[in-house]
């Protein structure tokens, strides 16, 4: 009888042990490929950032240049527009595909903005983006905001932003008087 219980308990020790390990595979193959996709996740997150900050450093040195005759007639130009109908398109702001990242060439128009907030300091305005998707297009429209703050001295409370999804052919930034 106690070779018999034995048996019986090597039989149930063996099959909890096979049980086990066959728990055990799918679990660490499963917390194997988890800290794979980890590390693949931070090594592209890294290499975005990169980029991002590479992009950044363009348009900070494109607008760091001191404001010129040009800027202030451009600027003079957007208040027309801006004064005559409330809205205006800021042509000439572009972004790197599917993010916030301006371009270099964005800065004129920046600048532009810039001048026009500095000679009309009554004005306060809107910043609409119109992006590949809603969270895009206020990223953009932050942006904008953030550069105008950084680079032309503007009171951050002088302007409020808002995003928008719009197909390509439709995506713009626009400027509202408030």
């Amino acid at each position: 009888m106690a070779r018999r219980l034995g048996s019986v308990a090597l039989a149930g020790v063996a099959a909890l042990a096979l049980a086990l390990a066959f728990a055990v595979v799918p679990a660490h193959a499963q917390f194997t490929k988890r800290v794979g996709q980890a590390v693949q996740d931070a090594a592209e997150n890294k290499a975005i950032s990169k980029v991002v900050e590479q992009e950044d450093k363009a348009i900070d040195a494109a607008l760091s240049s001191h404001p010129n005759g040009k800027d202030d007639a451009a600027g003079k130009a957007l208040y027309e527009s801006l004064s005559a109908s409330g809205r205006t398109t800021a042509d000439g702001i572009t972004f790197e595909p599917g993010t916030a990242s301006l371009k270099a060439e964005s800065a004129p128009t920046i600048k532009a903005i810039g001048a026009m907030l500095k000679d009309h300091r009554d004005v306060k305005l809107r910043i609409e983006a119109y992006g590949d998707d809603k969270a895009v297009g206020v990223a953009r429209a932050e942006a904008i905001k953030q550069a105008l703050v950084k680079h032309e001295d503007t009171d951050a409370a002088r302007v409020q932003t808002e995003g928008y999804g719009a197909p390509a052919d439709k995506r713009r930034v626009e400027l509202v008087q408030l």
